[in-house]
């Protein structure tokens, strides 16, 4: 009786414990929050590039080597391909991170620009040595 008290007790605190930080990290201040528009115009080209060329150390001669992911930009959703060596935790947090930062520059630069709906993506082709995503 003692054992199932502690375990109860125990599973209790844990449950506390995870609850107080997921929700204190949801409530997380947006690091971009503070920017202009001309200093995340630049973090935007800057982090998209560095993701692009993460995503992609080497030539697409097989696509079965290559998997797509979501990836927000100015016009939304998005998709990029990525060969599957990658660290997928690595290319999540910096797809993270971006994400975070068009939270707060799609809304500045939306209503001055004309976007064109994203397709669903069907999968990967190589072309000419680069990885390429076939839409429907």
């Amino acid at each position: 009786m003692k054992n199932l008290s502690i375990l109860g007790m125990t599973t209790l605190m844990t449950s506390c414990m995870l609850f107080v930080v997921c929700k204190s990290e949801s409530h997380l201040e947006n690091p971009y929050k503070n920017k202009t528009e001309k200093e995340l115009e630049s973090l935007s080209d800057e982090k998209y590039n560095k993701i692009i060329a993460f995503a992609s150390p080497k030539a697409c001669n097989d696509a079965s080597e290559w998997e797509i992911q979501e990836i927000q930009t100015i016009c939304g959703t998005s998709y990029i391909p990525y060969h599957k060596s990658v660290d997928k935790t690595s290319l999540q947090n910096m797809i993270n991170d971006n994400n975070r930062l068009m939270e707060i520059y799609r809304p500045m630069i939306a209503p001055r620009i004309n976007c064109i709906a994203y397709r669903k993506p069907l999968h990967v082709t190589c072309k000419e040595g680069k990885a390429d995503i076939k839409y429907e």
